[in-house]
C-alpha cells in the first residue's frame, strides 16, 4: 500500500507515544512533553495553517485546532502520554528524532518518572509477607 502525503498539503500530523510507569508523577511528564511538542512545533502552525484552507476547498479537510496536543491513556504496562503534533511530511523523522532526544533528557533529570515496558512478575505469597492459608 502506497500514500502520498503531500497531495495538496505537505504537513501531517505524527504522534508518539511515551509509555511512563503507574507510580510515575504523569502530570509533571505530561507537562514536560506538551512543553518539548510546543517548542518543537510552534514554528509550523502559521505555514500549515495556510495550506490548511487551501487543502480543505480541494479535498473536505476541516481541523480548527492546529496546535499540539498531548493525550493520556492507561495501557497494561503503565500510562501513555501521546504526543500529537503538525510537522512537514518530509521532516517527519528529524522531529521525531529531535523530540525524543529532548524527552530523553528531561525524563532523565526527574527521579519521579519511569519509562514503562511489558514486564512479568512472579508473586509468592510466601516470601513477600502474605501467609499461605490452606483450608
Amino acid at each position: 500500500m502506497q500514500a502520498n502525503y503531500t497531495a495538496g498539503f505537505e504537513y501531517i500530523w505524527n504522534e508518539i507515544p511515551v509509555l511512563i510507569t503507574f507510580e510515575s508523577d504523569w502530570k509533571n511528564a505530561k507537562n514536560i512533553l506538551e512543553n518539548i511538542v510546543n517548542s518543537h512545533a510552534l514554528q509550523l502552525s502559521s505555514e500549515a495553517e495556510k495550506q490548511i484552507k487551501e487543502a480543505a476547498k480541494k479535498f473536505m479537510i476541516f481541523y480548527t485546532k492546529l496546535s499540539p496536543i498531548v493525550y493520556t491513556s492507561v495501557k497494561d504496562s503503565g500510562v501513555a502520554l501521546t504526543m500529537r503534533y503538525l510537522c512537514h511530511a518530509r521532516k517527519r523523522r528529524a522531529t521525531e528524532v529531535a523530540i525524543w532526544e529532548d524527552v530523553l533528557e528531561n525524563f532523565s533529570n526527574h527521579g519521579n518518572i519511569d519509562f514503562a515496558y511489558p514486564t512479568t512478575r512472579f508473586y509468592n505469597n510466601t516470601l513477600e509477607g502474605k501467609g499461605v492459608k490452606l483450608h
